[in-house]
Formats: C-alpha cells, structure tokens, sequence
C-alpha cells in the first residue's frame, strides 16, 4: 500500500476525529469524511480510489459539505433569533447547495445568489430605520405643538418611516413590537410603547397599525 494511500487515511480519520468533537457544527462534513473513508476501503488502491473521484465529481461533496454546515448553522441561530428572513435566506443557499453538481456549479451559483439577494440587506436596513423612527416618535411626544422642533421630528419620521416601509412592507406598528429582531431593539417599556403608539398613530397618516 502507498503512502499517499496511508495519507489520504490518516487525513479523514484526522479530519472525523477533529469534526466529532462538536458533531452538531459538522453533521454534513462527519459524513462526508465517513463516505470517503467507505470509498478507500472500498478502492484498495491509490489508482481504484482516483477513479472513483472522478467518476464521483472530484470531491465537490466536501466543497458542498463544509458550505452546507456553515448556513446550517447560521440558520439554525438565526431562527432562534427569530430573525425570519436572514433564517430564509440560509435556508434558500442550502437548497443551492443541494442542487450544485459541480464545483464551477457550485461556486457559480451561490455568487449568483449573492448578486441578486435582498433579504438581509433589508432586514438589517428595516432595523436600522427603527432606531430613528422611534427617536423620532418620543420627541414627537415631548416638541411643542406646530413648532420647529415638531416640524423636524416629524420629517425624520416620515423619512425613515418610507426606508423601513421600503426594506419591510409588511411592517405596521404591531410588527414593531411584536417582531424579536425589532422590539429586542427598542429600549422603550410596554407602558410607553403605549404612549408612543399614540403618537404614531396620529403621524403615520396611512400606516398600518
């Protein structure tokens, strides 16, 4: 037997070894190296277990097993989070990575895929406008009816109010402080959300409550 035979072994019994350690983070990669541990075995030679390689797409499980266990992951947090759409956009690159068939495949569209996705890009948009918005909100409860101070608040408002609506047009005052990922956000108490959603109401000309 080789020594390259010896070594590519050693390498997935060393790299099981290291991935069992924390099996929950790895599942997709501890079953790729047990696939490829059957495979030598299986082979019984350096040439046998290259042909198998290639007739297997040239080890494009591994590239596919290490992309799958990191998005798995992240959707995992991200759904205990409950951030719903970085949670679906993880979920969207596992199907990608599923599908690929190839390593061109493979790269090709997750780059595809990152070109044209929106969904955290406007999530992390949506809760960057809240911050304002609800700045915006107390000192609209606090500025003097028809004066200046009211006239600026109430123009932050409505311009950060049209980016959040832009990022999440689903979003309404009920989603504000019903959503994790926003209220988690929000330094307010529930007594003066109340008293902010007042507020809201009566600036939020067509907003959905």
């Amino acid at each position: 037997m080789s020594n390259s035979f010896e070594m590519q072994k050693r390498y997935f019994t060393s790299q099981l070894k290291q991935f069992g350690t924390k099996p929950e983070l790895n599942r997709a990669r501890i079953m790729d190296c047990e696939y490829y541990l059957e495979m030598l075995e299986e082979a019984g030679s350096p040439g046998e277990f290259k042909t198998r390689i290639q007739q297997t797409g040239n080890m494009v499980s591994t590239a596919k097993a290490e992309s799958y266990d990191r998005y798995d992951n992240r959707a995992f947090i991200y759904d205990r989070l409950e951030q719903e759409k970085k949670a679906e956009e993880d979920r969207l690159r596992l199907e990608i990575i599923e599908s690929a068939e190839t390593h061109t495949d493979l790269s090709q569209k997750l780059e595809d895929f990152e070109q044209n996705t929106k969904l955290s890009f406007n999530e992390n948009k949506a809760i960057t406008a809240l911050g304002s918005i609800m700045n915006a909100l107390f000192h609209l409860n606090t500025d003097v009816p028809g004066s200046n101070d009211e006239e600026r608040s109430l123009i932050k408002f409505q311009a950060y109010w049209k980016l959040m609506f832009e990022a999440d047009p689903q979003v309404s005052w009920k989603k504000i402080i019903s959503y994790k990922p926003y209220r988690d956000r929000i330094i307010f108490t529930d007594a003066q959300l109340t008293v902010l959603e007042k507020v809201f109401g009566e600036v939020c000309d067509g907003c959905h409550s």
